[in-house]
C-alpha cells in the first residue's frame, strides 16, 4: 500500500523558473519530485521511472501539455494528470476533464497554498484508489481459496452420490434371506439368498439352531420366546443386530419376523436383510460431514480468529469459541500496541456461508490498513470513532452492494491509565462487573450496524475501570441460545453468571459459562458460534 513518501510526481513546464520555484516551494515534502522543461524529456523520465502522477504546463512549444497527457495516458493509465493553464484555454480543459484525460485542472497565475491543497487531493485520490484495487485483489485471493475449498467439498459431495447410487443398486438387485424356524428355533427352511450371505448350506446344514447365524456378543434376541409366540403383537418390529458367517466374519443385518401356519401349527418366518452397503453409506455420509466441519472449522480459523494475547500488563484475557459446524460470520481481532494498550475487534457478518466468511476478513483486514494509516510518528493513538469512520467510508459502498452488513464492537483498553473506550455498532451490549460495588452493567452503543446506511457519525464512550472489574464480550449466539422448552438464554442470565462467579479467574469463569450454557440448553453444540471473551482487570505490577 502506498503513501505520500513512496509516490513519484512529474513537473512539466518550458519555463525553467517556474520549475525552480516549484522545486522550492516542495522541498519539504515527503515524496518524489522530478522536472522536465518539455513533452520530450518528460516521457524519457516516464519511460524510465514509475511516475504516479504528472503535472504539465499547457503551452509548450513541440508538444502541448495535452498532447503529453494523452501520451501519458496511453503508456500508464492508472497515472493521475493535471493540467496547469490560463483561463484562456478553459474549455479545451473542461473537455479533456469530461473525457477523463485530465483529473483536475490547475489555473495560472499558481496560488500556492492552493496549489498545494489540490495537489494533496490527487495524491490522497491516488493513494485511495491504489489501496481500493490491494483491498479487491486480496479480496479476490481469498474468494479463491474459499472456492477451492468449495470445490473440494463438492467433488467429495459427487463421491458420495455416486456412491449412494452404487449401495442403491446393490440394494435393489439383492434378495433378502428367508428363514422358516420351528417352535426350538432350528432352521427348517433357507432360500438361495440365505446361504449365498451366511454360506451355510441347506443340505450339509440341516435344522441348524438359528442363533448359530448370531453374534453372541449383540444378540438382543430370546430365541425361545421369539420362537414359541410367533403370532404375538409387535412382531413385525424391526430390529437391527450383528450376524455371523460361516467363516467366522460378522455383517450387520435387519431382521424382521412373522407366521405362517403349515398343517395349522404356527412356524416363525424371519427375513434378514443385509445392510452392510446402508452402513457403509452412513459411514461415509459421516466422514463427508466430519470432513467439511473440518474445512469450515480450518477456514474460521485462518480468516476469522485471531490468537488471544498473553502477554499484557494488568488484564488476563480467555475465549470460548465454539462453531456451529457451518461457516458463519463470527470474527474477533487483537491490536497490541504494547503491553498496557490492546484494542480488541469481535464482530458478526450477516448470514452464514462463504461470503460471510469473507467479508468478515475484509473487514478485519481493512481495520489493520487504517490503523497502520493513521499511527502518527509520535506514537499517538488514533481514536476508535476516527478508524471505524474511515473503514465505513471505505467498505459502506461494497456492502450495500452485497446486501450484507455486520454488526460490531471496538474496544481500547488503557490498562495505565486503567480505563476503557468501546464503540458499539449494533452488536450485543458488553457486560461490565464494577468489583467495588458488586454491580452488573450493560454497555449499549447507539450506532448502527456497518453497511445499514450510507452515512453515519461513529461516537465513543470512555469509562474507568478498576481492580479485579471484569469486561465479558460475546456473541448472539450464547444470549439467543434456547433451552429444550424454547426460553432464550439472554442478557440478564449472562450477567447474572458473571456477577455470581465474579472471584473466578478468566479460564475458569470462561468454562462456567460454557458448562451452564451447554446445560440450560441440553446441547453441547450450537446453531449459531458462540463466541466469549472474558477480560479480569488485575493490579498492575510495579517496576
Amino acid at each position: 500500500m502506498k503513501n505520500h513518501k513512496d509516490l513519484t510526481i512529474l513537473f512539466v513546464d518550458d519555463e525553467p523558473d517556474i520549475l525552480s520555484s516549484l522545486n522550492r516551494f516542495l522541498r519539504r515534502e515527503p515524496y518524489k519530485k522530478l522536472f522536465a522543461e518539455n513533452g520530450r524529456k518528460a516521457l524519457e523520465i516516464f519511460d524510465s521511472v514509475t511516475v504516479d502522477i504528472i503535472i504539465s504546463d499547457l503551452r509548450m512549444p513541440e508538444m502541448n501539455g495535452l498532447e503529453l497527457i494523452n501520451e501519458v495516458k496511453k503508456r500508464r493509465p492508472e497515472s493521475v494528470r493535471m493540467i496547469l493553464s490560463g483561463s484562456q484555454d478553459i474549455d479545451q480543459i473542461i473537455e479533456s476533464i469530461n473525457t477523463g484525460e485530465v483529473f483536475r485542472f490547475i489555473p495560472k497565475p499558481v496560488e500556492p497554498g492552493a496549489f498545494k491543497k489540490i495537489l494533496n487531493d490527487a495524491i490522497d485520490y491516488y493513494c485511495l484508489k491504489n489501496e481500493r484495487e490491494e483491498l479487491f485483489k486480496e479480496l479476490s485471493i481469498k474468494n479463491q481459496e474459499l472456492t477451492k475449498a468449495n470445490d473440494a467439498l463438492k467433488i467429495l459431495t459427487g463421491e458420495l452420490e455416486r456412491s449412494e447410487e452404487q449401495f442403491r443398486s446393490m440394494n435393489d438387485a439383492a434378495h433378502d434371506a428367508v428363514f422358516m424356524l420351528n417352535q426350538e428355533g432350528a432352521i427348517i427352511y433357507r432360500n438361495a439368498a440365505a446361504e449365498t450371505i451366511f454360506g451355510f448350506n441347506r443340505n450339509q446344514y440341516p435344522n441348524q439352531p438359528f442363533d448359530e447365524l448370531l453374534a453372541n456378543e449383540t444378540t438382543q434376541i430370546d430365541l425361545k420366546r421369539f420362537c414359541k409366540n410367533p403370532s404375538e403383537k409387535n412382531a413385525d418390529k424391526v430390529i437391527q443386530i450383528e450376524g455371523l458367517k460361516i467363516n467366522g466374519t460378522t455383517l450387520p443385518i435387519e431382521i424382521s419376523k412373522g407366521c405362517v401356519h403349515i398343517d395349522s401349527l404356527p412356524h416363525t418366518v424371519v427375513i434378514a436383510r443385509d445392510i452392510t452397503s446402508r452402513v457403509e453409506e452412513e459411514r461415509s455420509r459421516q466422514r463427508y460431514t466430519n470432513l467439511q466441519r473440518d474445512l469450515e472449522s480450518q477456514i474460521e480459523k485462518k480468516l476469522l480468529q485471531s490468537p488471544v494475547p498473553e502477554s499484557l500488563q494488568g488484564a488476563s484475557l480467555s475465549r470460548l469459541m465454539l462453531p456451529s459446524g457451518h461457516l458463519d460470520g463470527d470474527f474477533i481481532d487483537f491490536i497490541v500496541y504494547d503491553r498496557s494498550h490492546i484494542d480488541i475487534l469481535i464482530g458478526d457478518v450477516m448470514g452464514h456461508g462463504i461470503q460471510s466468511a469473507l467479508v468478515g476478513a475484509g473487514i478485519k483486514s481493512l481495520f489493520l490498513k487504517v490503523l497502520a494509516e493513521q499511527q502518527s510518528d509520535t506514537g499517538e493513538l488514533p481514536s476508535l470513532q476516527d478508524i471505524l469512520t474511515a473503514v465505513h467510508d471505505r467498505c459502506i459502498h461494497e456492502l450495500i452492494e452485497l446486501g450484507t452488513y455486520t454488526t460490531l464492537l471496538f474496544i481500547r483498553l488503557d490498562l495505565s491509565n486503567r480505563k476503557f473506550s468501546i464503540v458499539d455498532c449494533g452488536h450485543t451490549p458488553a457486560i461490565h462487573f464494577h468489583s467495588r460495588t458488586g454491580t452488573v452493567r450493560q454497555l449499549k452503543g447507539e450506532n448502527l450496524p456497518i453497511g445499514m446506511i450510507e452515512q453515519q457519525q461513529y461516537s465513543e464512550s470512555t469509562y474507568p475501570i478498576e481492580e479485579n472489574d471484569i469486561l465479558v464480550l460475546y456473541s448472539d449466539g450464547i444470549t439467543e441460545s434456547r433451552s429444550p422448552n424454547a426460553t432464550m438464554f439472554g442478557i440478564d442470565r449472562l450477567a447474572e453468571i458473571i456477577k455470581k462467579h465474579h472471584e473466578l479467574p478468566a479460564d475458569n469463569l470462561v468454562s462456567t459459562i460454557r458448562t451452564l450454557l451447554s446445560d440450560f440448553s441440553g446441547r453441547a453444540t450450537f446453531d449459531d458460534d458462540v463466541t466469549c471473551l472474558v477480560i479480569r482487570i488485575e493490579q498492575t505490577s510495579r517496576r
